[in-house]
């Protein structure tokens, strides 16, 4: 359960850095790209943390 938790913060955090950092440049990267990342990372992470409970389930 921790790590669909920590997959949907990361979600959330990535979703709200990719739709209000649009015009904010900084010189190594910009901060939308990173929270598209994070989101891509976070809902990898919930899902799989789901897969993983419905295994234990099964079993």
């Amino acid at each position: 359960m921790k790590g669909f938790a920590v997959g949907i913060v990361l979600a959330v955090v990535g979703l709200a850095l990719w739709l209000t950092t649009k015009e904010v440049e900084t010189p190594i990267f910009s901060l939308s790209k990173a929270g598209l990342i994070l989101a891509i990372v976070g809902g990898a992470e919930a899902l799989f943390a789901l897969l993983g409970l419905g295994k234990k389930a099964n079993k």
